[in-house]
C-alpha cells in the first residue's frame, strides 16, 4: 500500500517531460515538491493531532541516525500531501508563543508561517479542529476580493483555484497545533 501511495504521489508531482509546459521554469533537477517537515516537541502527540484534526494517516515511522544522534521521525499524509514530523532537540524547546491575531499569524515571522489546508466545509473543519484540541487564532474571516496579478500562462487546471474569489467568497480560519504551528483552513 505504501508503495502504491508513493507511485501515485510521484505520478501527480510536477514533471518536466515537455519543455514548453507551464512547469518548465522549474530547474531540470527538480521533480516537484516532496514534503513539508515540522520540528515538534512530541512526535506521538503530533501524529495524534494531525490524524484527528486533519484526517491525515500515518504513513511510517523511522529510526534515523544521520549524525550519531538517534531519533524517531514520522510521515503523515492526506491525498498527495506529505508532512514529516521530527522531534526537536532539547535546546529548541521554548514555550509556545502562539500568535494572537490573524496578521501576526500570517505575517509575523520570517520562514514558514503556516500550513494551508483547503477544506470543503469550513464549519465542519473548524469543529473537527476544536474537537482535536486545536486553539483558534482570532475569528474566521471572509475574503471577498483579492487584487491579483498572474504571471504564469497556461496554468494547470488543478491550481486555478488560486485565482480571485468569484461566485462565492473564500472563508478562512486559523488554528495552532500543539507546538504553535499555524494551520490555515481555507474554503474556496
Amino acid at each position: 500500500m505504501d508503495r502504491e501511495l508513493l507511485v501515485s504521489y510521484q505520478s501527480n508531482s510536477l514533471s518536466l517531460k515537455n519543455k514548453n509546459s507551464p512547469s518548465a521554469y522549474i530547474s531540470d533537477i527538480t521533480m516537484g515538491m516532496d514534503h513539508v517537515s515540522l520540528t515538534v516537541r512530541d512526535v506521538e502527540k503530533s501524529i495524534e493531532f494531525y490524524t484527528k484534526a486533519l484526517g491525515m494517516k500515518l504513513l511510517r515511522k523511522s529510526v534515523v541516525n544521520p549524525t550519531g544522534t538517534r531519533y524517531v521521525n514520522a510521515f503523515v499524509y492526506n491525498d498527495h500531501f506529505f508532512l514529516e514530523l521530527i522531534p526537536a532537540e532539547t535546546s529548541a524547546l521554548v514555550p509556545n508563543q502562539r500568535p494572537a491575531t490573524f496578521p501576526a499569524a500570517m505575517r509575523g515571522t520570517i520562514g514558514i508561517t503556516h500550513l494551508g489546508v483547503r477544506v470543503k466545509d469550513l464549519d465542519a473543519a473548524v469543529a473537527k479542529m476544536k474537537a482535536a484540541g486545536a486553539m483558534a487564532i482570532d475569528k474566521p474571516i471572509q475574503v471577498n476580493k483579492v487584487e491579483t496579478i498572474f504571471f504564469a500562462k497556461g496554468v494547470d487546471p488543478k491550481i486555478k483555484y488560486f485565482k480571485e474569489p468569484r461566485k462565492k467568497p473564500w472563508r478562512v480560519a486559523l488554528f495552532s497545533d500543539p507546538d504553535g504551528v499555524t494551520i490555515e483552513l481555507i474554503e474556496r
